[in-house]
């Protein structure tokens, strides 16, 4: 009897510790439905098929496209190391993406904020040829992976100030846009 509880405590143990969804599942479900003068034109649920990848929203006007997404690849913990290769690889999708498109991209201006209030330090932006500004940002947020990308038709100075209201609506949690 003790070998069959110290068998089973072991392999309890030894399971794989499956994160709590739940908190990137209560972002999710705090998204607006409308941002700004945008909409919310469509939202996912990927943790039913594929778990660990959790939610997104898309927000959309004709000249613009907002995505976040909410995940926490089935960790527990979410370490800023995480946030960084999540941060890295969806660097590099900006430029596969762009590719795809025909478009050559400018140099990727990548860093990571010095305020440590901000949610999402990580941050990334580039031109197109094609006209595109794409941003992207990326951190932790009641240990979720949150990031947030920026597809926009108009010049990168008038993008960077959308950004910067983007990533203060998030840093309040979906309050007031500053």
């Amino acid at each position: 009897m003790m070998l069959r509880t110290l068998v089973l405590s072991l392999s309890v143990l030894a399971a794989p510790a499956f994160a709590d969804v739940q908190s990137c599942k209560n972002l999710f479900d705090r998204a607006p439905q409308v941002l700004d003068d945008l909409n919310q034109v469509g939202s996912q649920d990927y943790e039913k098929d594929h778990p660990g990848l959790g939610y997104s929203a898309t927000f959309a006007d004709p000249s613009s496209k907002i995505t976040v997404f909410l995940y926490d690849q089935l960790n527990q913990n979410i370490s800023p190391e995480m946030a960084l290769e999540s941060f890295k690889q969806a660097a590099q999708d900006i430029a596969a993406v762009a590719e795809r498109r025909g478009a050559d991209l400018a140099e990727i201006n990548a860093y990571q904020t010095r305020d440590t209030s901000r949610v999402l330090p990580l941050r990334a932006e580039v031109e197109t040829s094609d006209g595109l500004s794409e941003f992207l940002s990326v951190g932790i947020v009641d240990n979720c992976i949150v990031k947030l990308r920026f597809t926009a038709k108009f010049e990168m100075e008038e993008a960077q100030i959308w950004m910067k209201v983007l990533n203060d609506y998030l840093n309040k949690g979906y309050g007031s846009p500053a």
